[in-house]
């Protein structure tokens, strides 16, 4: 496969200052993009506009109709905008900050959600020492290594990665149903040689949510086929 190089790009002649202060405004409209994106979709799990319809899953909903949303993305976006400001997101982005509520629920850690920056994580250097870290000069690697070493460093390690990705979407998909600064929790450990979750903090009220969350993961309602979807025109 060859290059096409007569597509044209429109930063020809940029300095190396100008590329870093246009991928800045590109990114800072990115990260606005996906948080709104995620609004919305949180504005379509909450209200009652699908009731009644074949989509009963706001999931299915979206990207069955714009097949170039990522569903995992989609859900990302969900559990930020969930959980932080368009201001708190703009200044540190939606991937990092995902992977703050991560580690959050990992670590059992308390999150002050208006000003996260100066939450304390164990960052584990290319040697393996581990050294705290202020979450405001961590990277999206950074949280990843802490993670790992997080998970490695806990007695649960013994626990197939299989349930670990399972749980995850349990906390996603519970996490997102409820309103920012909420203090549940979806925890993983072992118990008498179980794997075990615990969900914590559900508010007694509030209990429909969680049915709600793990009924939408487990069993969620398909699209229907686009075959099936006849366009009535007049």
């Amino acid at each position: 496969m060859t290059k096409n190089n007569d597509i044209p790009n429109p930063y020809q002649g940029l300095t190396s200052d100008q590329v870093l202060d246009t991928m800045r405004l590109l990114a800072a409209e990115e990260t606005r993009n996906q948080i709104l994106m995620g609004l919305l979709y949180n504005y379509l799990l909450d209200s009652q506009l699908l009731k009644g319809s074949q989509y009963k899953n706001p999931l299915d909903f979206i990207c069955g109709h714009i097949q170039e949303i990522s569903r995992s993305a989609l859900l990302i976006y969900s559990a930020v905008a969930r959980a932080f400001t368009q201001k708190v997101c703009s200044q540190y982005g939606v991937y990092r900050l995902r992977s703050l509520l991560t580690y959050k629920g990992a670590a059992g850690i308390e999150l002050n959600y208006e000003e996260p920056g100066g939450t304390v994580i164990l960052v584990p250097d290319e040697k393996g020492e581990v050294k705290p870290k202020p979450f405001s000069s961590c990277t999206v690697d950074d949280m990843r290594a802490a993670l790992l070493h997080l998970r490695q460093s806990t007695p649960s390690t013994s626990i197939p990665a299989e349930q670990r990705k399972l749980v995850d979407q349990f906390r996603e998909a519970v996490i997102r149903r409820f309103p920012q600064g909420s203090p549940v929790r979806v925890q993983l450990r072992q118990h008498k040689g179980m794997v075990v979750v615990d969900f914590r903090a559900i508010p007694v009220l509030q209990v429909e949510k969680l049915t709600e969350a793990l009924l939408d993961l487990l069993y969620p309602v398909r699209e229907v086929p686009e075959a099936e979807e006849v366009q009535h025109t007049s």
